[in-house]
C-alpha cells in the first residue's frame, strides 16, 4: 500500500501540474500578479479548495503552493512560449494543496491515502471555461495505465458528475495495485463557476466508500468556489 500511495504523490504533483498550466483563457493578461502576490488574492484562493473540516479527522495538510504565471512557465520545457500563452489566456494566480492522513486506517477499511485540491483565477467566465475545456481534454487523453507503472488492469470511467458548478469533469481510474490482489481508485475532478476553476484528486484503496466519499469532497469545494469572496 505504502508504494503505491507514495507513486500517487508525484502523480497528483504531475496532473495538478498539467491542469495548472490548462488554467484560462482570455484576451488579455492584464490581471496577472507579480510574485509575491496580494494576501487578499491569496486569501480568496485559500477559501475556494478544501479545507481540513471537509475531511476526515486525522488527514493533515503537508503540502502547499501559490502559482503565478512565472511559476508555471519555469516548470515548463518550452517557460518563453509557456509564460506568453499563459498571459494571452489571462490566467491571474492558482493554488494547490495536499493532504494525508496521520495514520493508518484498519485493516478492512476503505483507505484514502492522499486528497490534493486545486484553484485558480480568471479575468472572465469565457477564459474559465475554457481553461475547463482544456483542462478536460488533458484528463481524458492521459495515458493513465502509464502513469501506473506496476499496476495492473486499469480502467478509466467517466462518471456522471452531480450538477455542482457551471461545468463539472469527473474520472475514476481504477486498478489492481502491484501485488495484484487489492483494487485501487485515482478519482480527479474538475469544476468551473464563473472565473473560477478548481480540481481535486484523491487516491484511495477501497471502491464505493471512496466514491461516496470524493463525491462529498467535490460538493464541499464547490460550495466554497460559489462562496468565495469576489
Amino acid at each position: 500500500m505504502r508504494r503505491l500511495g507514495l507513486a500517487f504523490g508525484g502523480l497528483a504533483a504531475l496532473v495538478a501540474f498539467l491542469f495548472i498550466v490548462a488554467a484560462g483563457c482570455g484576451d488579455g493578461g492584464g490581471g496577472e500578479v507579480p510574485s509575491p502576490a496580494p494576501p487578499e488574492l491569496k486569501e480568496r484562493l485559500r477559501r475556494m479548495v478544501l479545507r481540513a473540516e471537509d475531511l476526515p479527522a486525522g488527514f493533515n495538510l503537508i503540502d502547499e503552493v501559490f502559482s503565478t504565471n512565472q511559476d508555471v512557465a519555469d516548470a515548463s520545457p518550452d517557460p518563453e512560449g509557456q509564460l506568453a500563452r499563459l498571459r494571452q489566456w489571462g490566467r491571474i494566480l492558482g493554488y494547490e494543496l495536499t493532504y494525508e492522513p496521520s495514520e493508518p486506517a484498519a485493516e478492512g477499511q476503505s483507505i484514502i491515502f492522499s486528497v490534493n485540491s486545486t484553484a485558480s483565477i480568471y479575468e472572465s467566465a469565457e477564459g474559465a471555461s475554457a481553461s475547463f475545456a482544456d483542462a478536460a481534454k488533458t484528463a481524458r487523453d492521459t495515458d493513465w495505465a502509464a502513469q501506473f507503472q506496476g499496476a495492473a488492469d486499469i480502467v478509466v470511467e467517466e462518471v456522471s458528475a452531480p450538477a455542482v458548478a457551471d461545468e463539472v469533469l469527473w474520472l475514476r481510474i481504477r486498478g489492481k495495485a502491484e501485488a495484484g490482489e487489492q483494487t485501487f481508485a485515482h478519482d480527479v475532478v474538475i469544476l468551473r463557476t464563473g472565473a473560477l476553476r478548481g480540481s481535486l484528486q484523491a487516491g484511495s484503496f477501497g471502491t464505493q466508500e471512496s466514491k461516496e466519499f470524493v463525491e462529498r469532497l467535490m460538493r464541499a469545494q464547490a460550495e466554497h468556489m460559489a462562496t468565495a469572496p469576489r
